[in-house]
């Protein structure tokens, strides 16, 4: 639903981006741009060999090209109207303020970070052991299991409330573009 400007809100113009994506993918895959037979055989090519494909009724090439050709720049613009307000609208995050732009660098950045977490966590659950001969080799894991794993629930924490930060400021924030 747009705001009073009729600009999308920026939820809705990331939906939208997603769904020009899916209606991308579908012309391309009719038209068989993603082959690698020569734009004359797109249409007419060879299945099982006896058989062959021609356009049904109501199946324009040539009109779904001009289609394609008409959602790909409105995606460009719709995009690039995205990435505009990612770098303009903010919200306080640990006392500072951010653009969704670099929240969403911060995302990346403890995804990464948890993932790590999770990996120490794992590797200090378990000590291990060797059997040598007649003696065991013992190797205590590199960090505590308690600590790794405080962290580890501590990184989901804080990508909770960023992720939670950037949801809500998605449902506030407007693109400036509207959907024809």
């Amino acid at each position: 639903m747009p705001d009073n400007k009729g600009n999308l809100f920026l939820f809705e113009a990331i939906e939208l981006r997603n769904e020009y994506d899916r209606h991308i993918r579908l012309i391309e895959n009719l038209l068989g741009l993603h082959e690698s037979e020569s734009k004359e055989m797109r249409f007419y090519r060879d299945t099982a060999g006896d058989e062959e494909k021609k356009p049904a009724e109501g199946f324009n090439p040539k009109e779904l090209e001009e289609k394609l050709k008409k959602i790909q720049s409105r995606r460009i613009k719709l995009n690039h109207a995205i990435q505009k307000a990612n770098f303009e609208i903010g919200f306080d995050y640990n006392g500072e303020k951010i653009s969704i732009a670099e929240a969403l660098e911060i995302r990346k950045s403890l995804l990464s970070d948890n993932k790590a977490a999770a990996n120490r966590v794992s590797d200090s659950a378990y000590r291990r052991i060797i059997h040598k001969e007649e003696r065991d080799i013992v190797h205590e894991p590199k960090h505590s299991f308690s600590k790794s794993y405080e962290d580890f629930q501590n990184g989901l924490k804080q990508l909770r409330e960023l992720l939670n930060k950037i949801h809500i400021v998605n449902h506030q924030g407007t693109v400036t573009f509207r959907d024809e």
